[in-house]
C-alpha cells in the first residue's frame, strides 16, 4: 500500500535471468512457444496460469553488438528461456517491452518494430554516463538529495555506465489515449536526466526508452530490488518543474571578492601541460573545475574565464573535449562554489607541478546556502558540511579514512574538539572508527559516501576474481555459475563496521 513504510527484506541470490524479468515486470512469456527445454508438465501448468492474467505478453529487441546494432540488425525475442539461453552473447537489449516486432529482412535480421509508438509498456527510465571519470556514489548522493529513488541497477560499459529506476507500475501506452502515458513517461524521463547531470555527468542526448547494454555477470556493478513508486516519481517530476521556474540563485560580487587568478599556485597551475585522466579528485576535470572555480571566485566573467582556459585545455597532451571542458566550467560558474579549496590544490601542485608554488588564501571550495558570517552561531549541518567537503578532497575510493587524533583532526577543520565531537556523534553520513586506547588511540573518519563507494566498486572485483579461481581449479564449475550474488550495500557495509569492531576488540585484548 502506497504510503505505508515497509519492512524491506534481504533479496535471496538472483540470476541473470531474474533480474530481466524484474526489469521487464515478467511481460515476455516464460518458456519459448516453440522448442522449449522446459519439461512438458511446467509448460502446461504456465499455460493454464497465463489465461488467468490480464495483460498480454509482449517483446523485447536485442543484438549481439554495437556495430550489428548500428546496421539494424537483430533478433525478436519472446521468452525468458530464450534471454536465459542467449543473454551471454548479446550486448544490448530493450527493457521497456514492445507489442510485437518482425524482421524487414528476415535472412539477414534487420528487425522491425522498435519504434516508441509501438511500445507496449514503459518499465525503466535509464540513462547514459559517457565517461569512466566519475565519482560513481555522487549519483546516489545525487538521487538522496534530490528526493529520487535509489537506482535499481547499475551497468559498466566499455565507455562508462548505465543506470535505471525500475517503475513500480509500468507506464502502459494507450493508442487510443493518443500517448498520453508516453508523453508523461518521456517529461519524467527528461526531468530526472536534467536533475541528475549536475552531479554526474549525463548523455542527454540518449534515446530515452531505446536500446541498452543487456544485464550480464560481467558488468552488473550494484543492483536493488526495490522498485521506484511510479505516482511517487510522477509528484516528483512535476514538483521539479514547478521550482525550475524560480530563479535558483543570485551571483553578487562584493568588495571581499577573492582574487586567486594571480596567485602563485594558480599561475603554477595553468602553465601545466601534462595533465592525465584517471587520478580521484586530481585529474584534467578536476584541475580544470578548479582553476575556473578561482575564475569565478575572483570575479572575472564566464567569457575571460572560457577564453583563458579553452587555450589552457587545448595545450594540454590529453585535452579535454569540448562538452566536457563547456559542462565544467558552467558548474564552476553555477554559483554553488566561493572558491578554490586548499586541499584540492595542494594535490594538484603535488601532482602536475614542480612543487615550488604553494596556496595562499582562503579556504573556498563548498556550496553554500548563506554565508558563515552573516550568522551568529554555525549550525553542526554546516560543520558537516565542511567535514565531508574536506574528506571529498582528501580521500578516496581506495583509501577512504582520514587519520589522527580527535584534537588533530579538529584542528585540520578548524573547529573546537568539541565541536567535532557533537558533529561526529549526530552525522550518519561521517562514519568514526576508533583503534588503540589512551594517548595512542588513533580515530579515523571516512564518508559514508566515500566508502560505500570503495565497498561498491570493490565487490564487482571481488566477485569476478572470486568466478575466474573456481573456473581454473574446477572448470566443470562453469555451468553452475549462471547465479551471481550481488550483496545489499547495507550488508557490506555493517559487515565492514563490524569487522572493524572486532579487530579492535581484539587488539584490545591482545595489547
Amino acid at each position: 500500500m502506497e504510503g505505508v513504510v515497509e519492512t524491506y527484506k534481504p533479496r535471496n541470490i538472483l540470476s541473470i535471468t531474474e533480474i530481466m524479468a524484474f526489469m521487464t515486470h515478467h511481460s515476455l512469456h516464460a518458456y519459448k512457444p516453440k522448442g522449449s527445454n522446459a519439461p512438458i508438465t511446467k509448460q502446461a501448468a504456465y499455460e493454464k496460469a497465463k489465461k488467468k492474467e490480464v495483460y498480454q505478453k509482449g517483446v523485447v529487441f536485442v543484438s549481439a553488438s554495437k556495430q550489428d546494432l548500428s546496421e539494424g540488425k537483430g533478433y525478436v525475442v519472446t521468452s525468458y528461456e530464450t534471454l536465459k539461453e542467449k543473454h551471454t552473447s548479446l550486448t544490448h537489449w530493450t527493457p521497456n517491452t514492445y507489442r510485437g516486432g518482425t524482421y524487414y529482412d528476415f535472412k539477414n535480421r534487420i528487425i522491425k518494430g522498435h519504434e516508441k509508438t509501438n511500445l507496449k509498456q514503459i518499465n525503466v527510465i535509464g540513462f547514459d554516463i559517457d565517461t569512466k571519470e566519475v565519482d560513481l556514489y555522487a549519483l546516489y548522493l545525487g538521487c538522496e538529495e534530490l528526493g529520487l529513488p535509489r537506482p535499481n541497477l547499475l551497468l559498466e560499459t566499455p565507455r562508462g555506465f548505465q543506470v535505471f529506476f525500475v517503475l513500480k507500475t509500468p507506464f502502459f501506452i494507450n493508442r487510443k489515449q493518443d500517448y498520453k502515458a508516453l508523453r508523461i513517461a518521456e517529461r519524467i524521463s527528461g526531468n530526472i536526466r536534467k536533475a541528475i547531470s549536475k552531479y554526474v555527468p549525463i548523455d542527454t542526448g540518449c534515446i530515452p526508452f531505446g536500446f541498452y547494454r543487456i544485464p550480464r555477470e560481467d558488468n552488473i556493478i550494484d543492483f536493488w530490488d526495490k522498485p521506484a513508486n511510479t505516482s511517487s516519481l510522477i509528484a516528483w517530476s512535476a514538483n521539479y518543474e514547478k521550482n525550475e521556474q524560480r530563479p535558483l540563485f543570485k551571483v553578487v560580487y562584493s568588495n571581499s571578492t577573492i582574487n586567486q587568478v594571480n596567485t602563485e599556485w594558480y599561475q603554477s597551475l595553468i602553465q601545466s601541460r601534462r595533465i592525465d585522466p584517471g587520478y580521484h579528485s586530481a585529474s584534467r576535470n578536476n584541475t580544470l573545475l578548479t582553476l575556473a572555480i578561482a575564475n569565478y571566485a575572483s570575479g572575472r566573467t564566464y567569457e575571460d574565464a572560457y577564453n583563458e582556459l579553452d587555450q589552457f585545455n587545448s595545450m594540454l597532451d590529453h585535452p579535454l573535449n569540448k562538452r566536457e571542458f563547456e559542462r565544467t566550467l558552467k558548474s564552476a560558474y553555477s554559483g554553488k562554489y566561493k572558491g578554490a579549496k586548499r586541499c584540492y590544490v595542494e594535490r594538484l601542485l603535488e601532482l602536475w607541478t614542480d612543487g615550488k608554488a604553494s596556496f595562499q588564501g582562503r579556504e573556498g571550495w563548498y556550496k553554500f546556502k548563506k554565508p558563515r558570517e552573516e550568522r551568529i552561531r554555525s549550525h553542526y549541518t554546516e560543520w558537516e558540511s565542511d567535514i565531508l567537503s574536506y574528506l571529498a578532497g582528501c580521500t578516496n575510493e581506495e583509501d577512504p579514512f582520514l587519520k589522527g587524533s580527535l584534537r588533530t583532526l579538529a584542528q585540520k577543520f578548524g573547529m573546537a574538539l568539541s565541536t567535532l565531537k557533537e558533529v561526529l556523534k549526530r552525522s550518519d553520513r561521517i562514519k568514526k572508527f576508533t583503534e588503540g586506547k589512551g594517548r595512542r588511540a588513533v580515530t579515523k573518519i571516512a564518508s559514508r559516501d566515500i566508502l560505500l563507494q570503495h565497498l561498491l566498486l570493490a565487490r564487482k572485483k571481488r566477485v569476478l576474481h572470486t568466478q575466474q579461481t573456481l573456473k581454473q581449479l574446477i572448470p566443470e564449475i562453469d555451468n553452475y555459475l549462471e547465479r551471481v550474488f550481488i550483496p545489499l550495500l547495507e550488508e557490506e557495509c555493517f559487515a565492514y563496521e563490524l569487522n572493524c569492531v572486532t579487530s579492535k576488540d581484539v587488539h584490545n585484548r591482545t595489547g
